[in-house]
């Protein structure tokens, strides 16, 4: 006889089903439903559920599914046996809905301050529950899951997971219901618990409310205390018992710069003393709301008040929502030591007799802590602790590494380089901050420098004119730069005073790193994004208790190479910054931004893309001429190493329908040889239409196909420079034009060289160069100069590094050593400055590059020695000596009254 039988069909795949059934009271044993899916409708095989009774309705039997092949589509009920009164009445069929919210403590007597976490079956689910009884689906009492929920009292939990459709249906699963018992229970009487519900246990408060809004943002808490305005504002308790410990928990908005709580304490409510607290980020954000805890122990005697002082940008942020005195358990720390093979990990707390509990990986439950943990791989460990009768301390969340591929230390050193200036603990770099401020008070830079850091009366001694700016000057047989006063300027800049290129891409590659700070904590901003994090920034909090803004990097940065001798903020500087350090600096036009002028393959500027004129126009008004009466500003580069040496090789490959430089270079073709047939003849090839060409790759193989292309390479260069110039120059009259940074391989190249040197030249009044190399070419600067019509050279980019703390030279075998290193500084800045057609050098750059690679090239980024101070803000003295040995008698070299510094290193 054939058994009856249901089928469902999804248009898409079937991920869920539920079968809601109602049985018959006193028919059992019941006759259970036999399922099967399939593909096709055709062929089937057989899955079992997972089976739950109702816990308010033992007549209720919810049938749920999941993880099904990834093609199946059809889903068979199948009724058993032959008695209808022990089959299943069908209430409802869901297909891919949400399933039940599964605990992973079973029901029943659990140890005293357990984590109940709940498991919802599909990561687009929301988890809802509810402490009290009521149905989790309608209660006005339900709450948002979001971490694990503490059991320290009987607790009836009911929860239900909410599936949010993309067409805005919601749909609730089944309710699951969980009872537990605690072995023992909270001791209320002890210290004090203010859940902020209103002021009653406030001795006093000071700009202070109680806000009430979306409780779901802030762990499901409907009352919390919050400023009026944006002045501090402050809440204050006093007790009848001394307050030896407390525990504050806030919420903070992620998206703007948070501003730690001020605690303070008090014996008589008059004298206040500030005392520290470990803060610690707990959970994870919702709605960019984020909760934190103050935890602090062993309070000075007597204290009877104390003073919870709120600051921040935003009145509504942070806002605390709970406060506790003497009754929660101290949170858990961990220490960690490695070996050759493990990593012994031993977890603390500073309540005595207190339980500790952990997972690791996110593993299902917590364990009770016995003996230290021997780890090995990457690990996430999650841990509390918990005392009988007082609240369990908040989940603290670590990092712990034992992989045997870690590269790099906590300190953002590589570990296989040693090396004497290593860092090794925390309390050597706040011992840095000290030494810093010896060291840097003990620098003396020379005397006789004009505020702009040129020759100080040199204007009247050369003839010289005062221009009001930056300015390039015949002075005898050199072109000298001048300054906004006159005075003879060697530009002796620095690249990069920014912590930009510290910076590293730590997201997938965590087992790389010994310890990567939460972003959730007090390292939050030396993270940019949420994938890239500086050890560089990191040093600096732990040598001074703050993470450095970018604006005070610069601030630094500008005092501290002025004191070597540096007198300008080079290329890739933030800008925004010139003019408020005194510092001579320079600036870049907006080009490298312009996403429709960039071509695919080559870094080019394609000045024939539609509407190129009207575009750059528009974007120079709005950046040059906000700046075009500051005296500080030297000038404007073009852009940064454009390709010029792939221009032959990457534009005939070039499709006109993606590239306009194409479709410009085939009319100039076509208004050249009008037929197609003479442009066959010339270039050897068989097209048949002048159209046919702009799709099409032009090959570079005959005489008059590599004339033809030195001539549009020209042309493109002078319609590039020209319309560039023309454009600058109508926003700013005042400052000059420093060119293009010229990337190393084209500059070495004649035949590029002479043309970019020979159009160049008509249109900007300084010739740069990223110039990597050994040691200076006069004959090839003389050559740029010559051919460009004298417009003077600025070497752009330049420098020297090491592989003593294992990052990348920037040119191998350069130098040994940091001593090294700045002889070869020497020989390069003293032979430019002796030329009469250089008139700056400026070095690349101030940090060191991070140590596996800087962030926006991912893992293959440059990693080069090429600071003027290291990953731990160390500065390299020795090289450092050798540049001030140059830089303080830059003057004396350029006028001859001084021989030029020269070490042959071919002779070591």
């Amino acid at each position: 006889m054939p058994k009856e039988y249901m089928t469902y069909r999804t248009d898409g795949p079937l991920n869920t089903f539920s079968l809601y059934t109602y049985y018959r009271d006193d028919n059992g044993p019941y006759n259970q439903p036999n399922f099967y899916v399939s593909h096709d409708g055709s062929d089937y095989e057989e899955v079992t559920p997972q089976i739950y009774n109702d816990g308010d309705n033992v007549n209720l039997v919810v049938y749920e599914l999941r993880n099904f092949r990834g093609d199946a589509k059809y889903l068979k009920v199948e009724f058993t046996g032959s008695d209808i009164a022990k089959s299943p009445v069908i209430g409802k069929a869901v297909l891919n809905g949400s399933l039940g919210v599964t605990a992973n403590l079973p029901s029943g007597s659990v140890p005293y301050g357990s984590m109940v976490m709940l498991e919802k079956a599909a990561a687009g689910d929301t988890v809802y529950y509810t402490t009290d009884g009521s149905d989790p689906r309608t209660s006005l009492t339900r709450k948002l899951y979001t971490s694990p929920i503490i059991v320290v009292n009987e607790l009836k939990l009911k929860t239900i997971a909410v599936k949010n459709s993309a067409s805005g249906k919601k749909g609730a699963s089944r309710v699951s219901a969980y009872h537990y018992i605690p072995e023992g229970s909270l001791d209320t009487a002890i210290g004090l618990h203010d859940p902020l519900d209103n002021f009653e246990q406030l001795y006093s408060k000071s700009s202070i409310y109680i806000a009430k809004d979306k409780p779901y943002y802030f762990g499901n808490d409907s009352h919390r205390m919050s400023r009026t305005t944006v002045n501090p504002g402050s809440i204050v308790y006093q007790t009848d018992f001394d307050i030896s410990s407390f525990m504050v928990d806030s919420y903070f908005f992620t998206g703007h710069a948070t501003m730690k709580h001020r605690i303070f304490t008090s014996v008589n409510g008059k004298d206040y003393t500030e005392i520290s607290a470990e803060t610690y980020a707990v959970g994870y954000p919702v709605s960019n709301w984020q909760k934190y805890a103050y935890e602090a122990s062993s309070l000075p005697a007597g204290t009877r008040y104390l003073k919870i002082e709120l600051h921040g940008s935003r009145s509504w942020s942070p806002q605390v929502s709970n406060v506790t005195f003497n009754r929660s358990t101290a949170s858990v720390k961990v220490q960690s030591t490695r070996s050759t093979e493990l990593l012994h990990t031993v977890l603390t707390t500073a309540s005595s007799g207190a339980k500790i509990y952990y997972r690791l990986n996110k593993g299902s439950i917590f364990q009770l802590y016995s003996e230290p943990l021997e780890l090995t791989g990457y690990n996430v460990l999650e841990t509390y602790a918990v005392k009988d009768g007082m609240d369990p301390s908040p989940i603290r969340k670590y990092t712990l590494n034992a992989s045997d591929k870690i590269q790099v230390d906590r300190f953002g050193q590589l570990i296989s380089a040693n090396f004497p200036e290593k860092v090794i603990t925390d309390q050597q770099l706040e011992a840095d901050a000290e030494a810093d401020a010896s060291y840097y008070a003990g620098l003396t830079p020379p005397s006789g420098r004009d505020r702009f850091g040129g020759l100080a009366g040199s204007a009247a001694k050369y003839g010289l004119q005062n221009k009001g700016f930056f300015a390039i000057q015949q002075m005898g047989s050199r072109k000298a730069m001048t300054t906004p006063e006159g005075n003879l300027f060697f530009s002796l800049g620095v690249n990069g005073l920014t912590a930009n290129e510290t910076y590293t891409m730590v997201r997938g590659r965590e087992e790389l790193f010994e310890s990567i700070p939460s972003i959730r904590e007090e390292y939050k901003t030396a993270y940019k994004g949420t994938d890239n994090f500086s050890f560089y920034l990191a040093n600096k909090y732990r040598k001074t208790g703050v993470v450095p803004t970018e604006h005070a990097i610069y601030s630094e940065a500008a005092v501290r190479i002025r004191k070597w001798g540096f007198n300008s903020a080079g290329g890739f500087s933030p800008e925004k910054y010139g003019n408020g350090n005194n510092l001579p600096y320079v600036k870049m036009l907006p080009l490298s931004s312009m996403s429709w002028a960039k071509i695919d393959g080559i870094s080019l500027f394609d000045i024939f893309a539609p509407d190129a004129v009207t575009k750059l126009d528009a974007a120079f008004a709005k950046a040059v001429t906000p700046s075009k009466d500051d005296p500080m500003l030297i000038g404007y580069f073009i852009d940064n190493e454009y390709e010029y040496h792939k221009f032959y090789s990457h534009v005939p490959k070039l499709k006109a329908s993606e590239a306009a430089i194409k479709g410009h270079w085939v009319k100039r073709l076509k208004d050249k040889y009008q037929e197609i047939y003479k442009f066959n003849s010339e270039w050897g090839t068989s097209f048949e239409s002048f159209e046919e060409l702009k799709e099409a790759e032009l090959p570079i193989e005959t005489s008059q196909a590599w004339r033809d292309m030195d001539a549009f390479f020209r042309y493109y260069l002078d319609t590039f420079y020209g319309t560039v110039s023309r454009l600058y120059r109508k926003y700013d009259p005042n400052h000059l034009l420093l060119g293009d940074r010229w990337l190393t391989t084209p500059f070495h190249n004649e035949k590029f060289r002479s043309v970019m040197a020979e159009v160049e030249g008509k249109y900007v009044d300084v010739i740069s160069i990223n110039y990597y190399s050994y040691n200076l070419d006069r004959d090839l600067l003389n050559d740029v100069y010559t051919k460009s019509g004298g417009k003077p050279i600025l070497i752009s980019e330049f420098g020297f590094g090491t592989t003593e703390q294992g990052l990348d030279p920037l040119l191998q075998n350069s130098a040994e050593n940091q001593f090294q290193r700045g002889t070869r500084y020497r020989n390069f800045v003293e032979a430019a400055a002796s030329l009469d057609n250089i008139v700056g050098a400026h070095v690349f750059n101030y940090v060191d590059q991070a140590a596996l690679g800087r962030y926006w090239e991912g893992a293959w980024g440059e990693r080069y020695n090429s600071g003027l101070v290291n990953v731990a803000d160390r500065p390299y003295k020795d090289y450092l000596k050798e540049v001030m040995a140059t830089n303080y008698d830059i003057y004396k070299v350029m006028l001859g009254e001084r021989s030029e510094f020269y070490y042959d290193f071919s002779s070591k």
